[in-house]
């Protein structure tokens, strides 16, 4: 076989073009894409304006925890709630809200009304949003492709957010620095209502069991529990995944101060790093989906997670801004396929009936958690600065391979290959 034929067997019969023959997920991917554009206008244009009011990194992490507290509070009810209803019509209905508060939070800011109080609880209630928002997300995409073609179209959907992690805050570092905050939240608006189109126009299958719903939300949400603590593979590896996310994925919502106060940079030196996180998880992701298996993703779990320390140790040894963008490049790499290997290996493992409420506890760990590590970085940045916290943070996450490293076979075991989860296979870990 020649080196052309392999590179196409390789595309159309392993990776991506196999998640791409779906119409319905094709749509949502791609009109996703724009809507997390208009994400990252909003996350970015937050970010900047907080630390522009303030200058404090405790603030950072406060308007960062804020987003977060509805997702510790709500999220395991919002899994419980996905598992019972459509998803699709829920999520139509919530990214109408997402749009609301965006057009709020333009008019705030265009008459000059927002100081960091409401700016705070304009987080707060993004998050909240977001708390129902995010388990429809990580859950539809079975829903709209077989299952041997999971892996390719998770991966994709990774490629296509660290796309838009490079287009968007880019784009809005510079429509920040040469025109205004309200500008990128007024373009942030134009990405949500691409995503409402598209939802619009998908139909998902519905064939997977839902829920019991003669029995109360609690029991459900008690049972969602239970089923992760008594894995022998989910639990353990959702307390890995929010380990690293914590200390790993933190120094991003730092990144304003970062920017600002360690290179000097402002708005856009904010915008291009996170831009060079999004080139590299372009690449991480593309990798990953071409990989289409996941047999050893465990492995990839681990070893990804530790090279991202080993990148943030770098990054906070330097003050040098374009080996800061080089380390940030190679971060996104790593922190993408550590973010994507676990979610794809609990999406191949998990049962049809659990599936949004395993999901909404994964999508609580890698959004809340980088929250909480950046309230606790930002706190200590008052006293030593920004850069050691964050370097303390990769050596967190290098002591947890460590102490799960022993434990890599048996999540092997139970989480690779094909599969076809039942509840009945859960067992105490």
């Amino acid at each position: 076989m020649s080196i052309a034929s392999k590179i196409r067997a390789q595309f159309f019969e392993k990776g991506i073009a196999r998640a791409l023959q779906h119409r319905d997920y094709r749509i949502f991917a791609f009109t996703n894409w724009f809507g997390t554009i208009g994400n990252w206008f909003q996350r970015v244009g937050i970010g900047w304006l907080a630390w522009e009011l303030t200058h404090s990194g405790f603030w950072l992490g406060a308007v960062a925890l804020a987003e977060a507290i509805p997702l510790l509070f709500f999220i395991a009810f919002a899994g419980a709630i996905v598992d019972r209803v459509d998803r699709m019509r829920l999520l139509r209905r919530l990214q109408m809200l997402v749009i609301l508060l965006g057009v709020v939070t333009v008019l705030l800011t265009a008459f000059d009304l927002i100081n960091i109080t409401l700016l705070t609880l304009i987080a707060l209630i993004h998050g909240l949003i977001q708390t129902f928002h995010l388990p429809i997300r990580l859950t539809i995409v079975p829903n709209l492709v077989p299952r041997n073609d999971l892996t390719p179209a998770v991966a994709f959907n990774s490629a296509l957010f660290n796309t838009s992690r490079f287009v968007g805050p880019a784009l809005a570092g510079f429509v920040i620095a040469n025109f205004s905050v309200t500008a990128a939240f007024s373009l942030s608006i134009v990405g949500f209502i691409i995503f409402a189109g598209g939802i619009a126009v998908i139909n998902p299958r519905n064939d997977e069991h839902r829920a019991d719903k003669t029995t109360g939300l609690i029991s459900d949400v008690l049972e969602g529990f239970r089923y992760v603590t008594k894995h022998s593979s989910i639990g353990p590896m959702l307390l890995f995944v929010f380990i690293g996310a914590s200390f790993s994925r933190a120094f991003m919502d730092l990144a304003p101060g970062l920017a600002d106060d360690v290179f000097n940079r402002g708005a856009e030196g904010f915008g291009l790093l996170l831009s060079a996180i999004g080139v590299g998880g372009i690449a991480g992701a593309i990798g990953l989906a071409q990989y289409g298996k996941t047999e050893g993703l465990v492995k990839v779990s681990f070893g990804s997670l530790g090279i991202t320390a080993l990148f943030l140790l770098a990054f906070t040894a330097t003050k040098i801004f374009w080996f800061a963008l080089l380390c940030c490049a190679c971060l996104g790499v790593t922190l993408g396929v550590a973010t994507n290997a676990p979610q794809i290996l609990l999406q191949n493992t998990v049962d049809g009936a659990m599936r949004g409420r395993v999901m909404s506890i994964f999508g609580l760990t890698y959004r809340a958690g980088p929250a909480l590590g950046a309230l606790i970085m930002g706190s200590a940045s008052t006293y030593v600065g920004l850069q050691l916290p964050v370097a303390g943070g990769a050596v967190i996450c290098l002591i947890a391979i460590l102490v799960m490293w022993p434990k890599r076979k048996r999540l092997a075991a139970g989480m690779e290959g094909d599969r076809t989860p039942i509840a009945e296979k859960a067992k105490p870990a």
